[in-house]
């Protein structure tokens, strides 16, 4: 998503290239697994995390600094950068449900629209009984997808008040900020993926939209971003180029394989969404491998880069153009030509809403990455 934060993923605010490429991949999956399977990717609690981890490292640095922590502005900025481009996506959405679908879905589609500028898009949908998994109908909205962004909207409005309460009792008990995060953060990932496991179990389609099922996979991030090997130049991170190289091909499976060997549709977001975590977690510690073989150099390559740049705009565009194209035609799915024409039609949509949008200043997509933040992951 765009940035507000220092480049990404570092201590030192030095760009990765590989991170980047790791939100193109999880997108791609996202995309993939929504025109033709029936599985869930991973690729969205994958978002969860990186933004997590993006958001923490700029506010333990400001921790650490003792500047203050500033919530309101942080609020200011995120938001200013998030709504412009998915007002744009809802507003088209509106117009393509008005002349392609039904009058019927006209009703439900403004509710959606409203539910999702608002940040609760995921609670409309478990008022409706909404099941992830139910095929596609005239009952599917066009919006749905913001469940997602509703989530981690909600998240960037209660994480800077938490950490505003972890530098409060590191002040006023002379205790390291870090110490104060990993203790209060790490409180939430075992209550929440306690709490995720259990109503996962008991009420699936609840769980799967629901915010505090989820919260674990933002805090999990959170407390990645505290781990010295996970960001780069730091002696723990001083592995072999071996190790590097293996870390980061084994995440990068463990990743794919969660969607491609797993039918998990009934078992998200428990425990089962701590595969793609744990994949995307090898990405991290590998960092720069210094190998030509190692998968950073992959996660680092064009076709990724671009995919990261237009990671935001490709979510937020492909299942409106998806689900309205799909459901305007009548059928249950694309097939392999309409929905490989769809995902065509979603990329440049996506570049051009970057561009445009996106990225106000018209430099284009390319220079968002030298940006990425906290909100570049969707």
């Amino acid at each position: 998503m765009p940035s507000t934060a220092p480049a990404a993923g570092s201590r030192a605010g030095r760009f990765r290239p590989e991170l980047n490429g790791l939100r193109g991949l999880a997108i791609g999956l996202v995309v993939l697994y929504h025109v033709f399977f029936d599985r869930v990717s991973g690729g969205v609690d994958v978002f969860l995390f990186i933004s997590a981890f993006f958001l923490t490292g700029s506010f333990v640095r400001r921790m650490e600094d003792g500047r203050p922590m500033a919530p309101i502005a942080y609020w200011a900025r995120t938001f200013k950068r998030l709504l412009p481009p998915a007002a744009l996506v809802i507003l088209t959405t509106l117009a393509g449900v008005r002349l392609f679908l039904p009058a019927s879905t006209w009703k439900p589609a403004i509710d959606d629209a409203i539910a999702s500028l608002l940040q609760v898009e995921n609670w409309l949908l478990i008022h409706r009984d909404t099941d992830y998994e139910a095929a596609a109908t005239a009952a599917t909205s066009p919006l749905q997808h913001f469940w997602s962004l509703s989530i981690q909207g909600q998240v960037f409005l209660l994480w800077p008040l938490l950490f505003a309460v972890c530098a409060l009792l590191s002040r006023r008990f002379a205790l390291a900020p870090r110490r104060v995060v990993l203790v209060v953060f790490g409180a939430i990932a075992v209550a929440s993926f306690a709490w995720s496991v259990a109503s996962t179990a008991a009420q699936q389609p609840i769980a799967y939209f629901d915010t505090s099922t989820r919260m674990w996979e933002f805090a999990a991030g959170s407390l990645l971003a505290l781990w010295p090997a996970a960001n780069p130049g730091t002696a723990a991170n001083g592995r072999s180029r071996r190790v590097r190289a293996s870390l980061g091909w084994v995440g990068l499976a463990a990743l794919i394989s969660t969607g491609a060997l797993i039918d998990g549709r009934s078992m998200f977001p428990g425990w089962i969404a701590l595969i793609p975590l744990l994949g995307a977690t090898g990405v991290f510690l590998a960092g720069t491998s210094g190998s030509r073989f190692g998968a950073d150099r992959l996660l680092s390559s064009r076709p990724f880069a671009f995919l990261g740049d237009v990671s935001y705009g490709l979510y937020l565009v492909h299942w409106p153009v998806l689900t309205i194209v799909v459901l305007s035609t009548g059928r249950e799915r694309a097939g392999l030509l309409l929905g490989s024409s769809i995902i065509a039609v979603s990329l440049v949509l996506a570049w051009l809403l970057t561009l445009l949008v996106d990225s106000p200043s018209g430099a284009g997509a390319g220079r968002t990455r030298g940006r990425g933040g906290p909100e570049r992951s969707c």
